[in-house]
């Protein structure tokens, strides 16, 4: 008879299978397939993810490579051409507007940009802790953190709390960020329950304005938000190819460089 530990590395390889050949799985799936508990399943998702084969998600995993894996915020760059973009967003913020704001490193730079504006009198709602840091150095901002379970290694708050909020929410602008852009597939990032998040993020909002810099430029996650057919304002650093201005100003309503 095999022993425990041969069992567990034959079920390891198969999960790893598995989410080779879909992206994603499932704890219970998981479960039944391989007739164990889904706390054995939480296990080996959990073993496998400090051996870095994969990222956990609520209820699952997904697959832990170049096309799937979201950065952390301490793995993120292009800050020039954040502040640029963030620089430009400002210019589209009047006095008295109640705004949304996504989470992710190009917001930290719409929000120093905002401390650093002339504006005053502004409602701003955020699931990004470190977004909300940044701006409550304005005295006169009136802000609003959107609570729920916080992910590590993130620095924003989600879950069914925070989607629940956002449906009882209307916004004049919504600032939103991307793990990744498309022409053909659309706006794409690692985690299903960010996605849900962002989705209700633009149901809430009058206007959605997108900033991306263009290091995402056709790269495709596993769980899609939004098509680019969605945003009324898409900006982005002009570190871009002429076919692909012209692949996102067909897509996009408006298209701003910079």
């Amino acid at each position: 008879m095999k022993d425990a530990t041969l069992f567990n590395k034959e079920r390891h390889q198969k999960i790893l299978e598995l989410l080779h050949r879909d992206g994603s799985v499932n704890v219970n799936s998981l479960a039944e397939l391989f007739h164990v508990t889904p706390a054995t399943i939480r296990a080996d998702l959990s073993r496998l993810e400090t051996e870095s084969a994969l990222t956990r998600t609520h209820g699952g995993a997904i697959a832990n490579n170049s096309a799937h894996r979201e950065l952390r915020i301490n793995e993120r760059h292009n800050e020039d051409q954040k502040q640029r973009i963030a620089a430009r967003a400002v210019e589209l913020v009047n006095e008295q507007d109640i705004l949304l704001l996504d989470t992710g490193t190009t917001m930290l730079s719409l929000a120093k940009a905002l401390v650093n504006s002339p504006l005053q009198e502004l409602t701003i709602f955020t699931n990004d802790i470190d977004v909300i840091r940044i701006l409550e150095e304005k005295e006169n901002f009136s802000l609003h953190l959107f609570a729920g379970k916080m992910r590590n290694g993130f620095h924003y708050c989600y879950g069914s709390q925070v989607t629940q909020a956002l449906r009882d929410c209307h916004f004049n602008k919504l600032f939103l960020s991307t793990s990744a852009i498309s022409p053909e597939q659309g706006l794409t990032i690692a985690n299903p329950e960010l996605a849900q998040i962002k989705r209700e993020m633009i149901r809430a909002s009058q206007h959605c304005i997108l900033l991306v810099d263009s290091s995402k430029m056709h790269q495709v996650h596993f769980q899609k938000f939004a098509d680019l057919e969605q945003m009324d304002i898409l900006i982005m650093d002009s570190a871009l190819s002429e076919e692909d201005v012209r692949a996102l100003d067909n897509k996009a309503k408006n298209l701003i460089l910079v």
